[in-house]
């Protein structure tokens, strides 16, 4: 099955029209909504890949909500907007994981676009859990580098021995040698 997909609009027969046209392109459409408070509680609750929604909404408008999933990252989103309210959308259009199409909407942008969100919104979330995992490393590295300093001053040992104690330790506690290093810092400082 394709991209999970919210959508939303004011206009019942849209929302069903689009809901349709997507279901027959391959996507999964897991909800549809006319209020934009009701969306934001939707996605907060399904988490799906795509919102595509209409600026025309109760409660909230289609700017508001974007701001707020933007804001909290949770899915890419197309806004679908009439010309007019282009000018809303000035501090949003240099997102990477938002887009705006402009009534009337031709199909094959619409797929183009929303693929195109989708693999975008994929690949930064990889390259956020792989910063993350080497910020991860280099904070690590930097605890065993000052816990091994501690057990040189402390201990006289070489670099080469205070490493060696640290991963003994780590295999013999069966413990990380991040914890074994938080432990020394804590007990030498």
């Amino acid at each position: 099955m394709g991209a999970r997909i919210i959508v939303g609009s004011s206009n019942k027969k849209i929302l069903k029209q689009l809901s349709h046209f997507l279901n027959e392109n391959g996507y999964n459409v897991v909800g549809e909504t006319t209020d934009g408070y009701d969306i934001l509680r939707r996605i907060h609750t399904v988490y799906p890949d795509l919102c595509i929604m209409d600026f025309n909404m109760k409660g909230l408008n289609g700017h508001d909500v974007s701001e707020v999933l933007i804001a909290d990252n949770v899915c890419p989103i197309i806004t679908i907007i009439g010309s007019s309210e282009l000018h809303y959308f000035t501090n949003l259009k240099h997102e990477p994981i938002f887009s705006l199409l402009i009534k009337p909407i031709n199909k094959d942008s619409l797929i183009n676009t929303i693929d195109l969100l989708v693999k975008t919104s994929r690949s930064i979330t990889q390259l956020r859990k792989e910063v993350s995992t080497l910020k991860k490393k280099q904070e690590d590295k930097q605890l065993i580098n000052q816990a091994k300093q501690l057990l040189i001053e402390a201990n006289g040992l070489t670099e080469e021995e205070a490493h060696r104690k640290i991963q003994k330790l780590s295999m013999n506690k069966g413990i990380s040698k991040r914890i074994v290093a938080i432990e020394i810092i804590n007990k030498y400082k």
